[in-house]
C-alpha cells in the first residue's frame, strides 16, 4: 500500500467521469489516480472523488489518497491506481502561488514532443503526460461544426509558449467550457498570461494518435 498527499491542478471530464490530477506534497511530482476500469481508460468516478462527509473534490484541495500502486502506460506514466475501499482525505487548501513557490512550473522546450496538436505512436517516448506551464497570449477558441444531425461546439485554447505558437488544443476544464458555451463562434482574449495544466490522452483507436488537451487553466 502506498499513501500519498498530493495537490489537485486537474479536474476534467472523461467518458462522463474524471481525470484527476495533482502533484505530490512531498516530491513535487506529477500523480495521476487511475481506476482499474479499462473500458473507461482508468477514469475515476463521482462516488471515488465525495469525500466521506459528502462534499466533492475541488481544484486545489490538497487530497490524502491510499494506492495500490504505479500503473504507468506508454503514453502515461504518472499514472497510479488507488484503492477503491478507501475514502479520498481532504487535508487542506492550496493556492497556485504556493504550488509554483514549492516547485515551480514544468521545463520543456517542446510540449509533448512536438508543436503540434497531436502525436504518434512513434514519438511516444515514456515522456511526461502532465505539465504545468505559463503560457503567453491564451485565446479561447470557439467552432461550432455543422453535421446532418447536430451541431458540435469545439472550445480550444491557442497561445504562445517559448516564442511557438500552439493551436486549437482541445479545452476538457469543465469551468471553461460552462463559461464558454453559450459564446458566438469566435476567438476570445483570455489575458496576458496564464497558468495552465496540460494533459496527453491514451491512443484514440480510430487515428491511432495521442491528443494533447488543455485540463485547467487558472
Amino acid at each position: 500500500m502506498i499513501q500519498k498527499e498530493i495537490i489537485i491542478l486537474a479536474k476534467s471530464s472523461k467518458h462522463s467521469e474524471y481525470c484527476i490530477a495533482g502533484i505530490d506534497t512531498t516530491t513535487g511530482e506529477w500523480i495521476r489516480p487511475v481506476s482499474d476500469n479499462t473500458s473507461s481508460e482508468g477514469a475515476v468516478p463521482l462516488e471515488q472523488i465525495t469525500y466521506e462527509d459528502g462534499t466533492e473534490l475541488q481544484i486545489l484541495d490538497k487530497v490524502f489518497i491510499q494506492f495500490i500502486g504505479p500503473a504507468p502506460t506508454k503514453s502515461q506514466p504518472e499514472n497510479y491506481l488507488y484503492d477503491p475501499d478507501y475514502y479520498w482525505v481532504k487535508r487542506g487548501q492550496a493556492t497556485i502561488e504556493e504550488v509554483i513557490q514549492k516547485r515551480g512550473c514544468d521545463n520543456v522546450n517542446e510540449i509533448f514532443y512536438n508543436t503540434g496538436r497531436d502525436v504518434t505512436e512513434e514519438e511516444i517516448n515514456h515522456g511526461p503526460s502532465l505539465l504545468l506551464l505559463n503560457v503567453e497570449y491564451p485565446i479561447i477558441s470557439v467552432k461550432t461544426f455543422d453535421n446532418e444531425t447536430s451541431n458540435k461546439q469545439r472550445i480550444d485554447l491557442i497561445f504562445r509558449y517559448r516564442n511557438t505558437w500552439y493551436r486549437y488544443f482541445r479545452i476538457s476544464d469543465p469551468v471553461i467550457k460552462g463559461q464558454y458555451a453559450d459564446k458566438k463562434d469566435g476567438d476570445y482574449r483570455y489575458g496576458s498570461s496564464r497558468n495552465v495544466v496540460l494533459s496527453l490522452t491514451g491512443k484514440y483507436e480510430g487515428s491511432g494518435k495521442y491528443y494533447k488537451m488543455v485540463a485547467q487553466i487558472f
